[in-house]
């Protein structure tokens, strides 16, 4: 048994029947090298022996009584591996399209307090033969860097590779009575409180100096949901979802990038700017109207120990340029509004979103839930858009003799912010996820295909580059061109 942190639950407390807080990871196998071929059977067994690997995915919600304290977390002693592990086929043509549609579908699916909170979709029928493995996880178990973790710890970095058995059986422990939670919680919330408000009022004092800077240099303030107009993309959720992942070749942008002198994160934003702004004109809104603001998720240092558990990670935001129209220009000015984000989020350390949820109580959670939808997409916590960019294992993994060829990931979308972008790379490869509100964006697909699009744009300017700098290097003497 253990004490959920602040952004834990936070997490679940934000969480409706329509704003659904689980993600979707999604590792790609190709069996063609196993000997063995593919089983269900013998995938399910290789679960049964991995399951120790990832703790948290026995863990059970336990509510704290009256508000005392953030929930716990319980070793479920029902556990049942039959319900979270399914198997289904990809409907045809089982193409990239196919799939996506299926993830729409099952994305759409509200996760069970009473029980663990994952499912696992066992896809087969794939395209060559590949199994996709569809995990839907709550975010209250761990962010990108935690989930990039466990994936390492689940998979192997060699073929053939079969986990030891845990030393000690593993059973479930039972939940603690209502009494005993309401004392565990009184004792537990002064340690919250002695732990966090230092931090909070320092970094309160930190953001009003940083703020303080600004207005004597004559620089606006930092972007914050508060500023974010409203858009056509920003309104209260449906139940529905749209979902489109594909590849982009990581070489690609990198030498791209490289080419205009800029980070891959200042290439991203750039061309989710361009995706946003062409998918505004679709929706009769005009993007020179100004900027929007975009929430970014930015990793936090880890405890040691748990480095496959818990959330670390905080959000910032950044000025999302879909009113500037020249590619070039764009860039640019996404690269002074990341650096920009980046000195904010120095500054405000201690007083940043996971800070202040640490000390938010569950009626606050619920107040914050309340007021956010009574604005009808106004306003989202998360500015008008999510995007995440979160770096993966860069060598292969395997599953038993099965490689890992590709693998996805991808966040959530909040009432008021209706679209989330997550590029994740594996390998070679940079696999962006596009997820929305379906009464939003019908067709995931299409936004992805625009961000395709704006690269493509960037990386010819880049090649423009690239030949005039070969071509302005002086012959060496003797030479015989």
């Amino acid at each position: 048994m253990k004490r959920m942190s602040g952004t834990d639950a936070f997490l679940l407390g934000i969480e409706t029947p329509r704003c659904y807080m689980h993600t979707l990871k999604i590792a790609i196998i190709d069996p063609t090298n196993d000997p063995d071929g593919w089983s269900f059977a013998r995938y399910r067994q290789q679960v049964t022996n991995r399951l120790h690997l990832i703790p948290a995915f026995r863990l059970k919600y336990v509510p704290s009584p009256l508000g005392l304290g953030h929930p716990l977390w319980v070793e479920d002693a029902d556990f049942n591996l039959d319900y979270h592990l399914r198997r289904v086929a990809c409907p045809a043509p089982g193409d990239q399209r196919a799939l996506c549609q299926f993830m729409s579908d099952v994305y759409a699916y509200q996760l069970d307090r009473s029980r663990p909170l994952w499912m696992s979709w066992v896809v087969e029928g794939l395209e060559n033969g590949r199994v996709a493995l569809v995990t839907m996880v709550h975010h209250a178990y761990f962010d990108g860097v935690g989930a990039s973790y466990a994936m390492r710890q689940y998979f192997s970095q060699e073929p053939g590779y079969e986990p030891s058995a845990p030393a000690q059986a593993w059973k479930g422990e039972k939940p603690p009575s209502w009494f005993k939670a309401l004392l565990l919680g009184a004792r537990d919330l002064p340690g919250v409180i002695v732990q966090h408000v230092p931090k909070l009022i320092s970094g309160i004092k930190k953001v009003r100096a940083l703020e303080k800077r600004y207005e004597e240099e004559g620089k606006p303030k930092p972007p914050a949901p508060g500023m974010m107009p409203k858009t056509p993309i920003n309104l209260a959720l449906s139940h529905g979802r749209s979902f489109f992942c594909d590849t982009i070749p990581l070489q690609q942008m990198q030498t791209t990038r490289r080419a205009l002198g800029v980070t891959l994160n200042d290439l991203y934003l750039s061309c989710c700017a361009g995706a946003a702004r062409r998918l505004l004109r679709d929706l009769d809104y005009n993007p020179d109207n100004g900027p929007l603001v975009a929430g970014i998720p930015i990793s936090g240092s880890r405890p040691e120990g748990m480095q496959g558990e818990g959330n670390f990670a905080t959000v910032d935001y950044t000025w999302l340029h879909v009113e500037i129209e020249d590619p070039l220009d764009r860039l640019r000015a996404s690269r002074r509004s990341a650096q920009e984000m980046k000195e904010h989020m120095e500054a405000a350390r201690g007083a940043d979103i996971t800070s202040l949820v640490q000390l938010s109580p569950p009626w606050l959670t619920k107040l914050i839930r309340w007021r956010i939808n009574a604005q009808q997409g106004k306003f989202g916590l998360f500015g008008n858009i999510l995007l995440s960019n979160v770096p993966g294992p860069r060598e292969p993994l395997y599953l038993g003799n099965a490689i890992v060829e590709n693998w996805f990931s991808t966040g959530q979308i909040f009432d008021g912010t209706g679209i989330n972008m997550t590029l994740w790379s594996y390998c070679n490869n940079a696999n962006l996820c596009v997820l929305g509100d379906s009464a939003v964006l019908p067709d995931a697909w299409v936004l992805f295909n625009y961000f395709c699009q704006e690269l493509q744009a960037l990386e010819a300017l880049a090649q423009e580059q690239i030949e005039e700098a070969n071509a302005s290097v002086p012959v060496s003497a003797g030479s015989n061109s």
